[in-house]
């Protein structure tokens, strides 16, 4: 009788450990998640933006020496990923494990979404790319996800997973360069 309460025990342990379904524990297998560039050649040239890692920090890039850009069908090899990733600048924002694992887990469906033609809606504003990537480790690559483009030539991406992403990044993106002013 005693075995079996210790056996009954244990198997209780077991299932309750296997209950865990606790977003602090995310780890995708790639270094980089999500990205916003803006470049603009008017009135000289600007390229920046920051970049998202899989641990939720936030880098910031402002005319990087050789940044590397996806390829045309939108990827990019993970040695040009690592190299990007090693010229950015560190502006202690971090993002939430929780909205990390919640953004992430949109991108398969947002590659799926329909891509608008270029459009022209303004001038002189430059383009500002909200990026996501996914890895895909037997080409040792990551594709882009574009979520939209905005500027001078738009594309939207009209999944509702991109909108839901494209909102989010944005305040991600705004209140990092906020966050950086205040901090100069």
């Amino acid at each position: 009788m005693k075995s079996k309460v210790v056996y009954l025990f244990v198997f209780i342990l077991f299932l309750s450990g296997c209950e865990k379904n606790d977003s602090s524990d995310f780890r995708p297998n790639q270094l980089v998640l999500f990205q916003v560039e803006h470049v603009n050649y008017a009135w000289g040239y600007s390229h920046s933006g920051i970049v998202i890692d899989s641990t939720g920090n936030v880098g910031y890039f402002r005319l990087p020496e050789n940044w590397h850009s996806p390829d045309s069908l939108g990827y990019i090899s993970e040695s040009d990923m690592n190299d990007n990733f090693r010229q950015l600048s560190d502006v202690n924002v971090t993002i939430t494990k929780d909205a990390l694992h919640k953004y992430y887990d949109m991108l398969p469906d947002a590659s799926q979404g329909k891509l608008s033609e270029p459009y022209n809606r303004m001038a002189d504003a430059g383009v500002t790319v909200y990026s996501g990537f996914l890895y895909l480790p037997s080409l040792k690559k990551y594709k882009q996800v574009l979520i939209n483009q905005w500027g001078d030539w738009q594309i939207d991406n009209f999944s509702p997973e991109a909108g839901e992403i494209f909102k989010w990044l944005k305040t991600v993106y705004t209140g990092t360069l906020e966050t950086m002013h205040n901090n100069q």
